[in-house]
């Protein structure tokens, strides 16, 4: 099961250069952000991180 699970993600992975899917996301403070519209502001860096004093 283990093995699957494993397979799924690793296959999910976007290879280097390919373009991201659009996608929106809550900030922090609750504001609604969408990939493609800020794209249209210039380069964008998608970096997703665990929030802070949540275990793991």
């Amino acid at each position: 099961m283990l093995w699957l699970l494993t397979t799924s993600l690793l296959a999910a992975q976007p290879a280097v250069g390919e373009v991201a899917p659009d996608f929106t996301v809550k900030d922090v403070d609750g504001v609604e952000l969408t990939l493609s519209s800020l794209v249209e502001r210039g380069p964008v860096v998608v970096a997703f991180f665990p929030k802070a004093f949540t275990p793991g």
